[in-house]
């Protein structure tokens, strides 16, 4: 039966019985509390108790997002940002009373420290509020959450749980990982707390009740959370799975050595197979190119010579050097061709967040992005690409779901080698055969002896410029076509996918007119780029706490290695250059490329459905969405290689949810908590509150309904003549921002609808819309370049057109 339940309300306990069983026991012959170890424990309480503060809560939140400023249909800036427009009683208020979290700084303890550093910090995480605050919301009271802290403080401090067997079995060596931040001490503490009190005796819990006034229910209630949050065996999820004896394969090395050359012709000989990658765009290109015949399948011969009835074309001028894939090698038996073989051809349908595209519902292969990626189905081969990102903090679990559960007879993982260890720890769970292959660099990267100086003017064509903030990225756009001449194409983060292929088409194409590109540190993920230089504007950028962070070194080493790629520059050039901005930058770039990464020390793991209802079964019944996120993470037992991802604006995504869409069953938390929604745009948000208000009232959402009272559908209109008359269009920067949000929207729409199109019923139309915004973005890009709009120049297409059909 599917709980229903209501939030928002205040939490009540809920009594609960708990048969404790020895099988968690953890030496619990050897943990004895005198009463002299005990003390007054009145007397502490008198002592250190310190009452709740709300404000101190923060630590384990974003902070406030600072709302854009609106475009109005005049041109000009409205007051009050992001919220100059409202929904009266469906806008949704934004909380004011947490404060900028301060950001986590890493904990290094060497080995020989680990047991010292964990009993002398007990104290100091155990008198925490927030911690208090937490434990109580898990559904026992102040008093008790505070008696428990400190007996288990208590309990460690007297080196009760630093004896050899415990020290294993708590997994103390986990404060040790490379990485390990203030934030993750705490969620260790937390672990080790709620696996010790699974582990009491009944006398323990006994002692518990006379010295430390905490009731049986108490403990029960949270041994009960602590065995629903027990995931100690991740690989056992996928029964199906392990019931088989997969080859894995790794194809790792750095940008530009051709690692997922294999592994593509692998999946284009294979009777049934599967592609996942990080974005769409990568998604899109693998499912055209297996559809063109544009992959040489393994076994054949990459010199194939291609019919008559296509255009001749000598072997070395058919390697296809347009491609994002890191498959480009240095002859012509390359695994990409420019142009379609008939006898490669295989058909392949796609399947992404938001669409689905089928070329035949008879096609035995699927390129999909890796969140989408089922483990209901037997494939012959598997290809996985970036297998790094399984560390990842927000996306790495759909990874980790992927190297554990895809049931595929040969699994392939192309990526960096610092995910080699981590692998090597997962496979060691399943049984699974793993052969790893490592590919070098296959042209030098140079780091050349000066720096910029500071001076934008000595920016040469083929540079691209990396910055770390949009404002940054328009601002040294303008700096270097008013300086040099040049044109300059952009890409970063809130801009489709689609308009950022079309800046790079711009970039790469000699006869456009932008010769150079600026754009953010992921501009080469999923996009083909001719650079012949990457320049660091920056070696610090910005975290989710607001404070700056210098680059780790794999940063560096991707975003400097997206320069010179095999095959784009001609034979003459060397290979690729990099250089930074300002003189004082130089040394660090030149420093951190000398140095390998250190080993990715963890896999993300995310709840699972039986996870989710399981904790919210164990959970008081009004709990929030922030606090089963919470437990999971705070009651956990995982395996030492796995962290919980940690879910971006949990404390706004909570509150929204909580008071906007009641009644929700589990499956529909999980959807709308899962859903793309820019949870720090408020200008966004007031549109989804309008989306929720019409999916709890109505079960039917329309889209332009929900977007009434907003500039989005004017901002397109004005766009769309501005387009279509050449008339002069004001405040192109505001309208550009409009247009970002309206894309992100319809992306939104399009994903709810691919889940529950009854709902959401309107996909097609949406579709057809985000098309419209699309060409409007692109528009305002040209706009904003320094001359008029870039000549441009119409290129032959050899591609002909695949037929499919969207299921949307």
């Amino acid at each position: 039966m599917t709980r229903r339940f209501r939030t928002g309300g205040h939490t009540t306990k809920r009594k609960a019985s708990y048969s404790h069983s020895g099988s968690d026991s953890v030496n619990s012959s050897t943990q004895s509390w005198s009463s002299e170890s005990r003390g007054d424990y009145r007397a502490y309480k008198e002592r250190n108790y310190v009452g709740y503060n709300q404000n101190n809560y923060g630590a384990y939140n974003q902070s406030n997002h600072r709302g854009q400023g609106g475009y109005s249909h005049r041109g000009q800036r409205e007051q009050g940002g992001g919220n100059s427009f409202s929904y009266n009683s469906h806008q949704f208020q934004r909380r004011s009373y947490r404060p900028r979290p301060k950001p986590p700084k890493l904990v290094q303890v060497k080995p020989h420290a680990m047991i010292p550093f964990f009993e002398n910090g007990v104290h100091e995480w155990s008198n925490k509020p927030a911690m208090h605050t937490r434990i109580e919301s898990y559904g026992v009271s102040k008093f008790e959450a505070q008696s428990l802290l400190h007996a288990f403080a208590t309990a460690v401090e007297k080196g009760e749980l630093s004896d050899e067997i415990s020290v294993k079995e708590y997994l103390l060596e986990r404060f040790t990982q490379t990485g390990t931040t203030t934030v993750d001490v705490e969620i260790i503490y937390c672990n080790i707390f709620f696996q010790w009190l699974r582990s009491l005796s009944p006398e323990q819990i006994s002692v518990l009740q006379t010295d430390y006034e905490v009731s049986s229910n108490a403990v029960a209630t949270l041994c009960r959370l602590a065995e629903a949050a027990d995931r100690r065996f991740p690989a056992e999820e996928y029964p199906m799975t392990r019931s088989m004896h997969r080859k894995v394969i790794m194809h790792v090395g750095p940008t530009n050595s051709g690692k997922t050359h294999h592994a593509l012709r692998a999946l284009a000989a294979a009777p049934t197979g599967v592609y996942a990658g990080p974005l769409r765009l990568l998604a899109h290109e693998i499912w055209e190119r297996l559809n063109m015949g544009q992959i040489v399948p393994a076994g054949m011969d990459p010199e194939e010579p291609v019919p008559v009835s296509t255009p001749a074309i000598v072997p070395e001028a058919n390697v296809d050097v347009d491609t994002a894939l890191d498959v480009i090698s240095p002859s012509t038996q390359s695994a990409v061709k420019r142009l379609g073989n008939p006898k490669f051809k295989r058909e392949c349908n796609m399947l992404t967040g938001e669409e689905s595209k089928i070329v035949a519902d008879t096609a035995t292969l699927l390129s999909c992005t890796v969140e989408m990626l089922s483990t209901d189905v037997e494939y012959d081969v598997a290809v996985v690409d970036e297998i790094q990102m399984i560390s990842d903090e927000q996306r790495g679990f759909g990874w980790t779901h992927a190297v554990l559960g895809i049931r595929a007879k040969e699994l392939h993982l192309c990526g960096e080698e610092t995910a080699v260890p981590i692998v090597e720890a997962l496979l060691k769970e399943t049984g699974d055969e793993l052969i790893v292959n490592r590919y070098q660099r296959l042209t030098p990267l140079i780091v050349e002896e000066e720096s910029l100086n500071g001076n934008w003017s000595k920016v040469q064509k083929g540079d691209c410029i990396v910055a770390f903030s949009r404002s940054t990225i328009f601002e040294v756009k303008r700096e270097v076509e008013e300086k040099t001449g040049m044109r300059c194409a952009v890409v970063y983060g809130k801009l489709p996918p689609e308009i950022r292929s079309e800046q790079a088409a711009l970039f790469n194409d000699p006869d456009s007119g932008y010769d150079v590109i600026i754009g953010s540190d992921a501009i080469g993920m999923g996009l083909n780029l001719k650079i012949r230089r990457v320049i660091f504007q920056a070696v610090s950028k910005g975290s989710n706490s607001g404070s700056m962070e210098r680059l780790s070194i794999s940063s560096v080493k991707q975003i400097a290695g997206r320069a010179g790629r095999f095959g784009l520059h001609g034979n003459n050039e060397p290979g690729g250059f990099t250089t930074t901005f300002l003189p004082d930058d130089l040394n660090y770039v030149r420093n951190i490329l000398a140095l390998s990464p250190p080993s990715l020390p963890v896999a993300r793991i995310g709840p699972s459905p039986k996870s989710f209802d399981q904790i919210i079964e164990c959970l008081p019944a009004e709990s929030s969405t922030e606090t089963i996120y919470d437990a999971h993470t705070f009651a956990a037992r995982l395996p030492i290689s796995f962290r919980y991802a940690n879910i971006q604006s949990v404390d706004v995504m909570s509150e929204f949810l909580d008071s906007r869409i009641r009644d929700m069953t589990s499956a529909e938390r999980r959807m709308w908590t899962m859903a793309p929604i820019p949870w720090r745009d408020q200008q966004s948000l007031d549109v989804v509150s309008k989306m929720a208000s019409l999916y709890r009232h109505q079960m039917r959402v329309d889209f332009n309904v929900a977007l009434e009272g907003t500039p989005l559908q004017e901002t397109l209109r004005d766009a769309e003549y501005f387009m279509s008359t050449g008339h002069p269009a004001r405040d192109i920067h505001s309208m550009l921002l409009h247009l970002e949000t309206f894309h992100k929207l319809s992306v939104l729409y399009m994903w709810m609808s691919f889940r529950n199109a009854v709902v959401y019923s309107q996909g097609a139309e949406v579709a057809a819309l985000k098309v419209r915004v699309e060409k409007a973005l692109e528009w305002c890009l040209e706009r904003l370049t320094m001359n008029e709009m870039a000549k441009g120049v119409q290129k032959t297409s050899l591609r002909p057109k695949i037929e499919f059909r969207r299921r949307m």
